[in-house]
Parts: C-alpha cells; structure tokens; sequence
C-alpha cells in the first residue's frame, strides 16, 4: 500500500495504547478461504510469526471457512493496521502460490472495535471463541480445533500422544524441520506441509498438525483467562454466552458451515477433483457441472456452493 494511503487508514482507526480490538475480515466476494488442514497450518503460522515479531497480544483467533475473527490488543492504530495488513497480505501470497492463482483474496478493509471495560473485552471472547457454535459446525466453542482453545491444557488434543523415540522416521524428519523453520522466526508453507505429510498415516498428519500449533502459538491464554477467573470459568461462560456485536458489520445467516466438508468429502471420494486446490481456478464450466452436483448431492445452500466453487469471485 502506498505511505499516503497507508496514513489515510490509520487516521481513520482509533486505537489508545493497551485496548483490546475485535478484527473481522471477509473475503472477496465473500469465497471460501479454509478447505483443508494445511490452509489453517500456514494461515495460523503466518498470524504467530508476524504478532511476535511485532509484539501484538493475541486474547482470540479463530479463523472461519470464508472470514477471520481475532482480538488482539495493540499499542496504536498504527500497530494495529500494519499488523493486519501484513499477516493478510503474507497468507494471500502463499494461498495464490499454492494454487497458481492471481488477484485480490481477502478484503483491504477489515473491521475494527475497540472493547472497553472487562464485560466488553468478555462479551467479544465469548463472540469470536463462539463463532464455529453459531456457524453449527460444533457444539461446544472447545471442540473448533481452530479456535485453539484446547491447546490451553494440551498439547496434542486432537491426536494420539506424540512419543518421538517411537514415532517413525519420516515423522522424527518432519519434526526436526519444523523446530528448524521455527527457530529460523518464519512460518510454514504450503510446499514444505505437502512435503512433511506425504507418506505418513492419518494419525501422523494429525500429530503433526498439533505439533505446528503448538510450537507456533502466541495465544495469550492466561491473559485472556484473566477477564474471568479460571479457565473453567471461561468455558462455562462460553457456554452460557455466545456473545455479541454490534459495532461491526458482520454477514449473517443461519446456514451450517459443516457443508463444506461434505462438499470436499464428495467431490474427492467421487474422483471429481484429485485435490481442494483445484477449485478456485477450475474452468467455469466444470464449476457449473459440480455445482449442480454439489446441488443433488449436500444440504448446502446455493450460496454456500457457490462460496466453495469460488463462483463468486471477482
């Protein structure tokens, strides 16, 4: 972004040192964002990477199928909007790369609300920890892997045990990469997670997958538990509450965002596509050809396919 410009945006945000903000983003023309593991793997370790070095405090993060959610607190306006803007700009780089696609992927503008007072910063924890419950993809707020919050008392709460003395070569290999890339201060990209994944067993990719978390998480749990009391307070809270907001602009509708996994489930056991990442720069006529079948074959809406076919892009 051009400096002027860049002056123009932060002018227009308000931010007083040590207030916590809710960021909301939406992608363009409101496409999917997330279809697989390794799209919330380089996405959650861009927003750690990039948050430490400039030492942002992350309360929330909860990245949705098509719009991203977190609550950060900042020292300035100016923290705030170079932090978002270079996290974005760094994921839709690496999104595109992965897919040999061109062009905008997540909106410029993003929304912003500054949370005062211990029952505000509370009422939007409960709102982006909540997200994936209003969205009915789970129940309970702890069981959305990509909120994170189980990894406050695990560190490996949606694999087996991790026990690297036993664990096969290949996975012991990865391990060590990952420790490598890490201590390097970078994040994980897409080629090195094809790269790590290919020939271990699900539970491994799964092990793995937890491993990356937990060696990238910034997440302030203590901080974030604080406005509370105890964890279990925290999560009684989330569910009793889902929370609310009012100060950001927000689509809203009262679809399942589960669908997509059955979208992805039909089209990869059917032989329609070898891999999710072919959707978004599929002809349009083999977009139409799978909608329709998308269409026979889920319970997603039409608005739902066409986010996933990414027919509402540009």
């Amino acid at each position: 972004m051009h400096i002027l410009a860049l002056k123009n945006v932060i002018m227009k945000r308000k931010a007083a040192a040590g207030e916590v903000h809710h960021i909301y983003q939406k992608t363009r023309g409101g496409v999917l964002l997330f279809y697989s593991l390794r799209d919330y793997l380089v996405y959650f370790t861009i927003f750690c990477t990039i948050a430490e070095k400039m030492d942002v405090t992350v309360f929330a993060l909860c990245p949705m199928p098509d719009h991203l959610h977190s609550a950060c607190r900042f020292m300035s306006a100016e923290q705030m909007v170079k932090f978002v803007q270079q996290y974005t700009r760094i994921f839709a780089k690496e999104w595109n790369r992965s897919r040999r696609r061109k062009g905008s992927l997540i909106q410029e503008h993003f929304g912003s609300s500054a949370k005062l007072g211990n029952k505000s910063v509370r009422t939007t924890l409960n709102y982006n920890y909540n997200n994936p419950v209003e969205r009915k993809i789970v129940i309970n707020a702890e069981d959305y892997r990509w909120n994170f919050l189980k990894y406050f008392r695990s560190r490996n709460p949606f694999s087996s045990p991790l026990d690297e003395s036993t664990a096969s070569h290949k996975l012991r290999d990865a391990l060590k990469d990952v420790r490598a890339i890490y201590k390097k201060g970078e994040w994980v990209h897409y080629s090195q997670l094809d790269a790590w994944m290919k020939g271990l067993s699900a539970d491994e990719i799964q092990q793995l997958a937890d491993y990356i978390i937990t060696t990238w998480n910034v997440i302030d749990y203590i901080g974030a538990i604080s406005y509370y009391g105890d964890f279990d307070a925290m999560i009684r809270s989330f569910h009793d509450n889902t929370g609310s907001e009012y100060d950001i602009r927000e689509d809203k509708d009262n679809y399942s965002d589960a669908v997509y996994k059955d979208c992805t489930q039909i089209l990869i056991r059917g032989g329609y596509i070898s891999s999710v990442r072919e959707i978004p720069c599929m002809f349009f006529e083999k977009k139409i050809e799978l909608y329709h079948l998308l269409q026979k074959r889920t319970a997603a809406k039409p608005k739902q396919i066409k986010k996933y076919l990414h027919l509402s892009d540009g």
